[in-house]
């Protein structure tokens, strides 16, 4: 019985021991799972683990090229023209032939192309649309995912072709001009990942906006200077005019953007109209300043002082003979006889 164990187990550990035998001489391809882009060159590596093949080489379609060495032989394809294509290496071995082979895939995936409006306005609706090429082998179609993104503007991801490409829609806001938007093209290709990206600038227009109309003067009098200013958003800079109660003794500074009136005088009195304009749109704000009448004269309070200490002069000489020389004033005659 032992006797028995004992064969048994010698048996088993044999089998064991040539069927977990690696094979002397292998041969092997790198890359193992080309994928390339259409029009590109590869290099093909083929090895042998026998360090003397009685022979080394390729099986393929297309024109050879390469070099070799005493283990090794190399494959270069220059320009890629198939969208899928068959390789095989083989070594020679005494009397022993051993193949080895993979496939190179190609694919072509071009630059997503981005589209705007001929111009993106301000609060307006806008579209962005993009496509993107791809192809691959027909036993492979390609899977594309479009990707739309940039700062200020929403995202929007879709499974697309040429034939559907991805749309995005947005109102345009002040934040986004100037932005970059992007759009990825990703192919999914066994199992790989390949991108190819395409970005625009967004430029926003926009109509006046924010106009404002300040002065330091709520009223004014007559001989005062009189300033007032506007200003106003918009893309392209807005241009400013005025809508004055009077155009007389006034001045314009600042392009425009400044009213300064010297020695105001009653006519200039009103409402002061600013009106922005560009090519996309008009805006306008307005400031009333009414006047208050002639100011009074500095030698008013002058005259009005000099008066007070004239009869208070008066008044203490007055005093002051009475006191001092018992003068009195004059009684009536009956005082007198």
């Amino acid at each position: 019985m032992e006797l028995r164990r004992s064969w048994g187990a010698v048996a088993l550990l044999y089998l064991l021991l040539r069927g977990g035998r690696p094979d002397p001489c292998r041969v092997s391809i790198a890359p193992e799972d080309p994928i390339v882009e259409l029009g590109s060159s590869i290099l093909f590596n083929c090895t042998s683990s026998c360090s003397n093949p009685t022979r080394l080489n390729w099986e393929v379609s297309v024109t050879k090229l390469g070099t070799r060495g005493p283990t090794w032989v190399s494959l270069e394809i220059p320009n890629i023209t198939d969208w899928s294509l068959e390789i095989q290496c083989f070594g020679v071995f005494g009397e022993r032939r051993v193949v080895t082979s993979t496939t190179l895939r190609a694919y072509r995936l071009e630059p997503p192309q981005i589209s705007l409006p001929d111009e993106v306005v301000l609060g307006r609706p806008t579209l962005l649309t993009c496509t993107a090429r791809a192809q691959g082998p027909p036993s492979a179609p390609p899977n594309v995912l479009l990707s739309l993104w940039g700062r200020g503007v929403p995202p929007g991801v879709a499974p697309s072709s040429s034939s559907s490409p991805l749309k995005l829609g947005f109102v345009a806001r002040a934040e986004q001009h100037g932005r970059d938007v992007t759009c990825e093209a990703t192919l999914w290709l066994r199992g790989r990942r390949l991108n190819a990206s395409a970005g625009v600038t967004l430029w926003v227009w926009a109509p006046p906006h924010h106009v404002h109309v300040w002065s330091p003067h709520s009223t004014f009098a007559a001989g005062d200077n009189v300033t007032v200013r506007c200003r106003a958003e918009g893309n392209p800079s807005p241009r400013i005019h005025w809508e004055l109660p009077s155009n007389t003794s006034l001045e314009l500074g600042d392009n425009g953007t400044t009213v300064t009136i010297p020695a105001a005088r009653r006519e200039h009195g009103g409402t002061y109209h600013c009106v922005a304009t560009n090519r996309y749109g008009t805006g306008t704000a307005s400031i009333d300043i009414p006047f208050q009448g002639s100011p009074r004269s500095p030698l008013i309070p002058v005259a009005v002082t000099l008066a007070v200490l004239s009869v208070a002069a008066v008044l203490a000489g007055s005093w002051w003979l009475y006191r001092v020389r018992g003068w009195k004033p004059m009684l009536d005659g009956s005082q007198h006889s």
